[in-house]
């Protein structure tokens, strides 16, 4: 490659570069990341994610916010690794045709469990909400995150928290922690708390917890431990289960 091809190829991959950053400031890539794939294909570069998003037509925006990362892994730009690596994240209302039916249902019901216990206990966080980052994870399911009226939580310097399960309790358990998660980052209190002693409650730590009676509980550790209630069972001054 000559020094004039080298510049071009150079100012293209900085180009797809300069998207990716925009991408983080913005949350929009304003420019075509296929045309600029291509203009970097024609200028010397050349990678298996970069001809596919080269390929990609004008109606694969979301495809293309996903490869993008990857290319310019690819070309060896160093995106830092601390940094939040999401695109554009999008609504779940926006979102949710995407996804097998099954997951939908799952989600959405656990999404409800959660939010039940929430209105009962009378916290003051606003109307969970679920958001897509546009990514898969290694086993195709979708990387969602949790947040408040709208609002994604991207997290508190470490990253922030997808949920899902296999089945309706584990989804339930993983937003109920997500949750937990937002709330001491976002409003710093523990949620939910033991009307008994006054100590957060916990989730049960493994399966066998839980697995027997059908359903996890919400624990407290005081006294020897106790059970409180079953996860969408809670509310203000609840007895522990007997």
């Amino acid at each position: 490659m000559d020094g004039y091809a080298a510049d071009r190829h150079t100012w293209r991959v900085d180009d797809l570069k300069a998207a990716w950053y925009d991408l983080q400031l913005t949350g929009k890539v304003h420019v075509s990341l296929p045309h600029l794939a291509a203009e970097a294909l024609a200028a010397g570069f050349d990678g298996p994610m970069l001809r596919e998003l080269a390929g990609l037509g004008i109606r694969d925006d979301l495809e293309a916010l996903r490869l993008l990362p990857m290319v310019l892994a690819e070309s060896g730009c160093d995106l830092g690794s601390g940094e939040e690596s999401w695109g554009e994240i999008m609504s779940w209302a926006s979102s949710r045709d995407r996804f097998e039916p099954d997951l939908v249902a799952r989600t959405e019901q656990a999404l409800a469990v959660v939010q039940r216990d929430l209105d009962r206990t009378g916290a003051k966080v606003g109307r969970l909400t679920l958001h897509w980052t546009g990514r898969f994870d290694d086993d195709g399911e979708p990387q969602l995150l949790l947040g408040f009226d709208g609002e994604p939580f991207r997290g508190g310097g470490d990253p922030p928290p997808c949920v899902g399960g296999p089945d309706l309790p584990r989804t339930v358990l993983s937003v109920a922690a997500g949750v937990q998660e937002c709330i001491m980052e976002l409003f710093v209190f523990f949620w939910p708390e033991c009307p008994l002693h006054r100590r957060g409650l916990h989730l049960p730590e493994s399966d066998s917890e839980w697995a027997g009676a059908g359903w996890p509980a919400w624990r407290c550790r005081g006294a020897g431990g106790h059970d409180i209630a079953l996860l969408g069972r809670l509310c203000k001054g609840v007895s522990p289960i007997r």
